[in-house]
């Protein structure tokens, strides 16, 4: 069976059909039984990836990816593994990547590792509308673990993209997390579209001046898809989910951006475009920004991972408890305690379980109700949960928006392709 690499047909000299792809008709494999252009692939994975013992290799195509495949290894126990290419791209600065997920159980026999395989390729190319391709493969959906736990490598593929140096800390030694004055040089790419792909999650240093706390801004790259508005975020200033420009969102920021890239979809990538256009049109949360409960992290993540989760809160709760004086966001009377904010000039959302007036000037819109930090989540939460919450609370839109981001989502296409 003929394969493709740099352009070019290739066969083996040897052998009439690759295994890799027709890979049922025999236990007995040996280097032969493939073509040099899966010979490229069975040396990443066994030099990068680590994976001994290899006893089948099937590559296939899904809606997201013309580059995956899955992974049979081991001698006395078989295990599963799901593999997914990105090539580098010529219009992006974006290296390749091959991530090797391992299913969670082990097969006593070869057989049955073969079916799991099937059936986790089957779920992979599954393009239904309301798939959710990483919650089918991610070893850790059904159980409790913690947020860096799931949104980590393999799963998730983080870079940073621009740079920040602390020029205090760096002529004077460590400063202190509040300290109030800091002083930050950095850089930032000239073209910042080159190093980011639709559905991305961007997070952006910020320094809150009075302050001095240092936190990221989060949001979701889409792409071009309003006259020069690339990214979704539901921001503070504006209290709401709002497009904007690169221009927009790095505003105040110290350089650092840091890029988060789902290698399998955790939803269908359709789906997320529809929730962006729905939470965008309808003003999701507009005027319920909350920042324990109901930030710009916590939109991020739901419409992207499903996840309705900030691990920048998780990790700071005792620190932003003692600088406000609240006890973790409690709910007094049915609305947010603010509490004195110490000098941390972020806005605190109301939530309240109707519309008031305070004073005849003040009009408190009717939110979600909030609990403790994270919305009352410790410090472990289950992915499949997780996902259902978040899609109760997001609705879907077909309009222009969701249109242009489904047509900026870009799959690499299977000629580039040099390993799977």
């Amino acid at each position: 069976m003929s394969g493709r690499q740099g352009g070019k047909l290739l066969k083996h000299s040897i052998m009439t059909t690759c295994k890799a792809v027709s890979c049922y008709d025999s236990a007995d494999y040996s280097w032969e039984d493939y073509c040099s252009y899966h010979e490229k692939c069975l040396d990443k994975l066994r030099e990068y990836k680590s994976i001994s013992d290899i006893q089948e290799i099937e590559t296939f195509e899904t809606s997201f990816n013309g580059n995956c495949g899955y992974v049979i290894s081991g001698s006395y126990s078989y295990n599963v593994w799901i593999v997914v290419y990105e090539p580098k791209q010529w219009n992006k600065s974006i290296s390749e990547t091959l991530s090797a997920i391992r299913y969670k159980d082990s097969y006593s026999y070869l057989s049955s590792a073969r079916d799991k395989a099937r059936e986790l390729k089957g779920e992979l190319q599954n393009d239904g509308w309301y798939d959710t391709p990483m919650l089918e493969v991610h070893p850790y959906a059904n159980s409790y673990e913690s947020f860096s736990s799931l949104i980590t490598s393999p799963y998730v593929m983080k870079n940073e993209v621009g740079t920040s140096n602390n020029v205090l800390a760096e002529a004077f030694g460590p400063v202190s997390y509040l300290s109030p004055i800091q002083l930050y040089s950095g850089t930032t790419p000239s073209d910042l579209d080159r190093h980011f792909k639709p559905l991305d999650i961007v997070q952006v240093k910020l320094v809150e001046t009075l302050s001095g706390i240092r936190y990221y801004h989060v949001g979701i790259y889409l792409g071009d898809v309003d006259n020069g508005k690339r990214i979704c975020h539901f921001s503070r200033d504006r209290n709401g989910v709002r497009l904007t420009s690169w221009e927009g969102f790095l505003e105040d920021s110290v350089k650092k951006i840091v890029r988060y890239h789902p290698v399998i979809p955790f939803k269908n990538p359709r789906r997320i475009a529809e929730q962006i256009a729905w939470a965008v049109e309808t003003r999701f949360r507009e005027d319920c920004y909350n920042l324990r409960n109901r930030n710009c992290e916590h939109f991020a993540n739901m419409c992207v991972y499903g996840i309705n989760y900030s691990k920048q809160i998780k990790d700071n709760e005792t620190r932003l408890a003692a600088v406000v004086g609240v006890p973790g966001g409690a709910v007094v009377g049915g609305m947010t305690a603010a509490g004195a904010t110490g000098g941390l000039s972020l806005l605190w959302g109301l939530a309240s379980a109707g519309t008031a007036a305070l004073g005849g000037t003040v009009t408190v819109k009717i939110c979600e109700e909030v609990g403790e930090m994270n919305n009352s989540k410790g410090s472990t939460i289950k992915l499949s949960n997780e996902m259902s919450e978040s899609n109760n609370k997001l609705d879907e839109k077909d309009n222009w928006l969701s249109d242009q981001i489904k047509a900026n989502i870009e799959v690499s296409p299977k000629e580039y392709c040099q390993v799977m």
